[in-house]
């Protein structure tokens, strides 16, 4: 039996909403889906980032700039990805910040923010996509969380109870719509490398962090979370629902960092 990411008919004719599409994972992310037939809806605030990624993809994508922490904007977005591409399958919230600083030094607004983008606009996304995916029958949602929504780390508390909540959110969702044809499972990546926070990983608390703790002894790339990904949103998932896949090299296993 093929994985959907060998097969590039496995998602022949969908279309997939992949948020946060112009950074290092959603990039990765877009290029599974892709291979495996998807059509994209690539969304961010970041335009020029968004012109950029789609520009590999051709027709096969469409751009939307949207700020995620503008709750209409959000609501709107399903129902533009389905005028514009014609259908809308399969969700995948991957947009995310992350505050570093102790309890103590983050603001209000900080703590604001990071769960407006990581946790409310998930959930506001999905609530409008749902309906749509209820009436064509079926639909895959698939939330990016984090090892830190089961493991805490220090200077980090936004972040974490923001994956958590997302954690959360994804058994919600099974339990209520599961039944009417609405699959949504997480991935819970650990370390992942990529353009922007390379430097960070390479040196210094993270890496002995990693070094120490990962019974791999590594970090991921994107390419490593985009394939579970493709996984959770293809035809060989489909009797898996309302579960969090932990891809962090095992660190889970040991619940310390």
């Amino acid at each position: 039996m093929t994985s959907p990411q060998e097969s590039p008919d496995a998602l022949r004719d969908k279309v997939a909403v992949v948020t946060g599409a112009a950074g290092g994972l959603g990039r990765a992310i877009s290029r599974r889906l892709h291979a495996a037939g998807a059509r994209l809806a690539l969304v961010d605030r970041d335009e020029a980032g968004l012109a950029d990624a789609a520009a590999e993809f051709g027709d096969d994508a469409a751009t939307f700039a949207v700020d995620l922490t503008d709750d209409a904007r959000t609501e709107a977005l399903p129902g533009e990805v389905r005028d514009r591409l014609g259908t809308l399958d399969i969700l995948v919230n991957n947009a995310g910040v992350r505050q570093i600083a102790s309890i103590l030094d983050l603001t209000p607004d900080e703590w604001r923010h990071t769960l407006d983008v990581d946790l409310t606009a998930p959930f506001v996304l999905s609530r409008a996509a749902i309906p749509g995916m209820i009436e064509q029958g079926r639909g895959k949602i698939v939330n990016i969380a984090s090892i830190t929504g089961e493991l805490a780390f220090a200077d980090r508390s936004a972040y974490c109870v923001a994956k958590a909540g997302i954690i959360m959110l994804t058994k919600t969702i099974t339990l209520e719509f599961a039944a009417r044809g609405i699959w949504c499972n997480a991935i819970g990546p650990g370390v992942v490398e990529t353009p922007m926070t390379s430097e960070y990983f390479r040196s210094g608390p993270m890496r002995e962090s990693i070094e120490r703790n990962a019974p791999m002894k590594r970090w991921a790339q994107p390419e490593e979370i985009a394939g579970p990904v493709a996984f959770l949103c293809g035809p060989e998932s489909d009797y898996v629902n309302g579960t969090t896949l932990f891809v962090d090299g095992g660190w889970n296993s040991a619940k310390t960092y």
